[in-house]
């Protein structure tokens, strides 16, 4: 490819996951996102599991049949439903230190980054101008699935926060409704700039997630269309909740025999949701499909009466985007984004707490729901991915400029 592409120097993508593999959740998925909508304007430095692609070589790479500079900052070896000995954060802070001389080499007109790790090896660096994205505003390391990494939590924040006002970013984006910022900023002792701090809901594919004829999903997915499913989606691990919808189960099968709660997805805490199933006499009534494509993600999400989420926390639950491009009702706990993507009583229900009774008795009112799919659909078209692009330029310059 010629020099010419790039007249204008693009903005550089600082990424963990690769955003030409399956998005494993709402981090890179909002990558490739980002991908999608800025295409060759970009370039990209990122994990990448291809061995045909070179390591620490700037070079072309196609997505979409567009040429893409691109940056490989090796593979990364993952075992999906356990812990790696050493976690992933700290392997992709070392990765993108270790390449940081090669990637600063190159004259960019901006900075996208999208994750602590990366943030924390590029702020050694100038850079034109920086745009950080916070995937949700929770304490990452507070809430870490290693048990022993979360007295770290408190010291990981403070140097979250010293890394940004040394960076000095144009633009904070936040994957979180206004009571998380506001709660975050408070936590944080108002040390950030919060005139360059907005709100930045997580967007959904709408040409991939769309509704499917619940009859015909559930024929081709085997399950029985005198059933009642409910579905629910993401990493198996203790902070999506998964006790409290096993819990609501036991309740719902009392009034419904014939019912099945699928969970969409796989991770560590695989064993002891099968342990928790069987003890409460659900064993028979749960599916666990494993890691699965986003083209089987979403005709499990269509084959289902409602969809749920039992999160403690979530950013702005990528999730429940899909859900509603999917046109179905959600119940779902007071997670930020909820209020705003749940209306109570016409799509779906938020539910305060963590009683199981109450959670289920909402899920019996939500499969009764009257025009639930219209409003899930209409409350969709706001968080669509074709309005990316133009929401984000807006709001910063380099990325405007391009598309200029």
């Amino acid at each position: 490819m010629t020099k010419h592409l790039f007249f204008r120097a693009p903005v550089l993508m600082l990424t963990e996951g690769d955003p030409w593999g399956a998005p494993k959740g709402g981090q890179t998925t909002f990558a490739k996102h980002v991908l999608t909508a800025f295409g060759s304007r970009l370039a990209v430095s990122s994990y990448c599991d291809d061995e045909a692609v070179p390591i620490g070589k700037w070079i072309y790479r196609p997505y979409e049949g567009q040429p893409i500079m691109f940056l490989n900052r090796g593979a990364v070896t993952r075992v999906n439903d356990k812990k790696p000995i050493i976690p992933g954060r700290i392997s992709a802070y070392f990765k993108a230190r270790q390449f940081m001389p090669q990637i600063r080499q190159k004259d960019f007109s901006g900075l996208l980054i999208d994750s602590p790790e990366m943030l924390f090896a590029a702020s050694a660096y100038k850079w034109p101008s920086v745009c950080f994205g916070f995937a949700g505003v929770n304490n990452p390391i507070a809430n870490s699935r290693y048990p022993w990494a979360r007295v770290f939590g408190p010291l990981f924040e403070r140097c979250h926060i010293a890394s940004l006002n040394r960076i000095k970013p144009d633009l904070m984006i936040a994957a979180a409704d206004q009571t998380a910022i506001e709660e975050f900023h408070n936590r944080t002792g108002h040390r950030l700039d919060k005139s360059r701090f907005y709100q930045f809901p997580t967007r959904v594919d709408t040409d991939l997630f769309h509704p499917m004829n619940t009859a015909t999903v559930r024929k081709d997915l085997g399950i029985p269309l005198d059933f009642k499913v409910f579905v629910t989606t993401g990493r198996l691990c203790w902070i999506k909740g998964w006790d409290l919808l096993l819990e609501a189960l036991v309740h719902i099968k009392k009034d419904y025999p014939k019912v099945i709660l699928i969970f969409v997805g796989d991770g560590e805490d695989h064993g002891k949701l099968e342990i928790r199933a069987k003890a409460l006499g659900v064993i028979d009534n749960i599916r666990i499909t494993g890691f699965i494509p986003q083209s089987e993600v979403v005709r499990y999400m269509n084959a289902a009466d409602v969809c749920l989420v039992g999160s403690h926390r979530e950013g702005w639950s990528l999730a429940m985007c899909e859900m509603l491009a999917c046109g179905k009702p959600i119940v779902s706990t007071n997670v930020s984004g909820a209020s705003d993507m749940v209306h109570d009583g016409v799509n779906g229900f938020v539910v305060a707490g963590r009683d199981s009774s109450v959670y289920a008795a909402a899920i019996k009112k939500a499969m009764h729901l009257e025009h639930a799919d219209d409003h899930s659909l209409k409350l969709s078209e706001k968080y669509a991915l074709n309005k990316l692009a133009n929401d984000l330029s807006k709001l910063w310059a380099p990325l405007r400029s391009l598309n200029d």
